[in-house]
C-alpha cells in the first residue's frame, strides 16, 4: 500500500500548532520540511500516476515541478512555482543555521501547501 503523503501536513499542523514538549522552532522548522514533503510527495505521486519516471535522486524534486508546468496550464504552472517555493523554504528551515521568520515560513508553507492539494485535487 502507497503513502498517503498529504498526512504529513497534519503532521506540520500539529507541529506549527501544539506544545509538543519540545523546542518551538525546531517543531516550526520540521512543520516547514513535512509541510514541502506533504506537497511534493502528493505532487510525484499523482506524477508517477501518469507515467512519470524520476531518478530517484534530489533531481526528481526539479523534474516533477517541469513534469506540472508542462502538462496542465495554469494549474500547473502554479503548483510548479509553489513547489519551488517550498522547497526553498525548505532548505531554508533544514540547513540554516539561523531563520529569521520561522513562524511565517511555517504559516506560509502550510498555506502553500493546502494550496497544492487543492489543485491537484482538481487535476
Amino acid at each position: 500500500m502507497n503513502f498517503e503523503w498529504a498526512k504529513f501536513l497534519s503532521v506540520a499542523d500539529v507541529l506549527s500548532s501544539t506544545d509538543v514538549g519540545a523546542d518551538r522552532e525546531a517543531c516550526l522548522r520540521s512543520a516547514v520540511s513535512r509541510s514541502y514533503y506533504a506537497a511534493f510527495g502528493s505532487a510525484r505521486s499523482h506524477a508517477r500516476e501518469r507515467r512519470l519516471q524520476t531518478r530517484q535522486s534530489a533531481a526528481e524534486h526539479g523534474e516533477v515541478s517541469v513534469f506540472f508546468a508542462q502538462k496542465y496550464g495554469d494549474a500547473g504552472g502554479e503548483i510548479a512555482k509553489i513547489l519551488s517555493r517550498l522547497r526553498t523554504n525548505r532548505n531554508i528551515a533544514d540547513y540554516d543555521d539561523a531563520c529569521e521568520d520561522v513562524e511565517g515560513l511555517s504559516t506560509e508553507s502550510i498555506a502553500y501547501t493546502r494550496r497544492v492539494l487543492d489543485l491537484l485535487a482538481t487535476l
